[in-house]
Parts: C-alpha cells; sequence; structure tokens
C-alpha cells in the first residue's frame, strides 16, 4: 500500500514510518521546508528499508496536503506542535487543529482508506471515569496542545459518524529510543532530572507506553486494509508510578537520583509556574501545567480492544525509560 505520512520526520513519526516500510508499504513523507537538513540522516536510515520519496512542503497548505495525498492509498497523519506549555499556542492551533482539519477532510473526500489520525491520550483527560475507555467523553482541555488536539478529534469524529473511514488512535506519554531523531518530549524531562541528579517523591502516575508500540499499531491498521470503516483505538500502555519512573531512570542512568518529597498540591503549583515562566523564557517542553496534572491524576487506560483487534501486546514502558536515561533536555518538538 502506498502511503501519505505528515509528521514522520519526528520523534513517533520517524518509528511509525519505519514500521510501515519494514511491513512492506511505500511511504510518501511531507517534509516541512526548514527540516531538509536535519532529517538527512533519518531519510538516509529509511531508505534503508523500503521504497520512501518526499514532498517538501508546509502542512498547513491546501495544495501542499492535495499533492501528498495523490497517487496514495491511506494517509496517517502525525504532524504536530508537541509540548506542555501555551508559549507555541499560534502554531498548535495552525497545524494541530486547522491544517489537520483539512488533512483528513481532504483524505476522505479523496477516497483514501485508511485515513488514520495520531490524536492524543490529552484529549481525554481529565476524564470522569476512574479509567477512560473509549467510552469517555472528549474532555475540555486546559491547554493550547489539548485544544488544538481537541479541535481535530472533532473533525476526526464528525468524519466518523458520516460513516467515513476514519481511525483514531490515542498515544500516552510516549518514551523509549528515538530512531535519527531528538528525544521525545517525555524524555526531555527525563534528561532534565538525569542531569540535575534531583526529582520529587510524589504519589502519582502516568500511563506511558513505548515508541515502538505506537508504531506496531499504527503499521498494523494500515497493514489490516481498507474497507473497516471508523474506529478508534486507545493506545495508553502501562501506568507507571512516579517512584518506578524514577527507579527506571537510576537504572538507565547508573547513577542516584536524590528524591525530594513534594505534595501533589504543590507540584501542580510548580507545573504552573513552569508554563508562566515559559511565556517569556524558553523552558523544557517536559513539564507544565498538563504534565503535573497528568502526573498526579494517574488515570489509566483500558487498551484492551487496541491490543486484540491488532494483535499486540505492549512492551515494558520502564524499560523503554531506562533505555534512554541519559537523554539530555531540549526544545519542543517539531512534531509528533
Amino acid at each position: 500500500m502506498r502511503v501519505a505520512v505528515t509528521g514522520g520526520t519526528g520523534y513517533v513519526g520517524a518509528h511509525i514510518v519505519r514500521q510501515l516500510l519494514t511491513e512492506g508499504h511505500e511511504v510518501k513523507l511531507l517534509v516541512a521546508p526548514n527540516e531538509r537538513e536535519r532529517i538527512e540522516g533519518l531519510l538516509a536510515a529509511l531508505s534503508e528499508l523500503g521504497t520512501i520519496s518526499t514532498l517538501v512542503g508546509d502542512v498547513r497548505s491546501d495544495d501542499v496536503i492535495s499533492t501528498l495525498l495523490t497517487d496514495c492509498e491511506a494517509v496517517v497523519h502525525g504532524a504536530g506542535i508537541v509540548g506542555t506549555d501555551d508559549s507555541q499556542a499560534k502554531l498548535m492551533w495552525e497545524i494541530n487543529a486547522d491544517a489537520s482539519e483539512r488533512v483528513l477532510t481532504q483524505a476522505v473526500s479523496a477516497g483514501l482508506d485508511p485515513v488514520v489520525l495520531v490524536s492524543s491520550y490529552a484529549v481525554l483527560f481529565p476524564s470522569p471515569d476512574p479509567i477512560i475507555t473509549l467510552d469517555s467523553p472528549v474532555a475540555d482541555a486546559r491547554s493550547a496542545y489539548a485544544r488544538s488536539k481537541a479541535h481535530a478529534e472533532q473533525t476526526a469524529r464528525r468524519l466518523q459518524a458520516e460513516g467515513a473511514p476514519v481511525v483514531i488512535t490515542y498515544p500516552s506519554s510516549v518514551v523509549g529510543p528515538a530512531f535519527n531523531t531528538a528525544a521525545g518530549v517525555t524524555e526531555q524531562g527525563w534528561g532534565t532530572i538525569t542531569s540535575l541528579g534531583y526529582a520529587p517523591r510524589l504519589q502519582g502516575g502516568m500511563a506511558m507506553i513505548d515508541v515502538r508500540d505506537i508504531a506496531e499499531a499504527h503499521a498494523a491498521i494500515v497493514s489490516g486494509g481498507s474497507g473497516k470503516g471508523p474506529r478508534r483505538y486507545l493506545c495508553g500502555g502501562e501506568l507507571l508510578e512516579f517512584d518506578a519512573m524514577i527507579d527506571a531512570l537510576e537504572r538507565g542512568s547508573g547513577s542516584k537520583i536524590r528524591r525530594i518529597p513534594l505534595s501533589p498540591s504543590m507540584f501542580r503549583f510548580l507545573g504552573r509556574l513552569v508554563d508562566t515562566i515559559g511565556k517569556v523564557v524558553p523552558m523544557s517542553a517536559g513539564f507544565g501545567r498538563e504534565a503535573a496534572e497528568l502526573l498526579t491524576a494517574a488515570t489509566p487506560t483500558d487498551d484492551s480492544v487496541t491490543l486484540g483487534d491488532l494483535n499486540l501486546k505492549w512492551r515494558s514502558p520502564a524499560d523503554a525509560i531506562a533505555s534512554c536515561g541519559t537523554a539530555a533536555p531540549t526544545g519542543s518538538s517539531p512534531a509528533s
């Protein structure tokens, strides 16, 4: 199958492209104009795995989207600005919301099947349910990122209600080794902790999933073929307690991390403070109000439909964290 992919030059997207090529699909990859030099190594590595072509263009352009989708049978739309603060709110809306709406509607009109949207656990958080399921409602978004993803979610669900073959996936906090890209947003947060050698001792946890499992899930959706109609798949992985995350970091980095007791309310306050400071001073994308609320809420997901339909078994996210225990902090990821 020839698959159009957006966001395939980012941390999660590169793994998805890698898996699609490994499973024998041909990939037509959208590359942003300012990315060409940065991704030379990635493209070289991907080219060794299968047939891949590139289109240089801006995902915000209708003409670029139309060209990307031409002669393709399916699309995986993963382009997005990822971050836990509101410093890039305008760009998040332009790409995560508006561009997503254009990609989905054009793909459906062009008859592609499946049309896959890489959404986010964030659109279902906070949840009124103790366990997030496929019946859990779209949440009242609290961050610029969540609001932009919620708009794309609403577009996708509208198309699904009309019978379009749109498939929505909901990755939680994604961890694991990068494939010729920068580390993911969560890994950036770990980099800050390992660099400082300090971490809070906190009651709480977060749903986490290995990036390779995310790749296999999306490739399984595409490899499953067309004609299966609209579907939704939770990809929450395993709920890790915060102490277990720090244990994994210590195991991966080989160094001791001192833990400082901190109440959930103080932790959330620090998240809000980081967001406020981040509006004027660049901060790590791995921590902010949303991350603090996710960690202290510790809401798991029911991934049984995903695992059953796609015949998958999740890896240990703790092992994935350990494998990247020395990741260095950087700025916001350009693509999911």
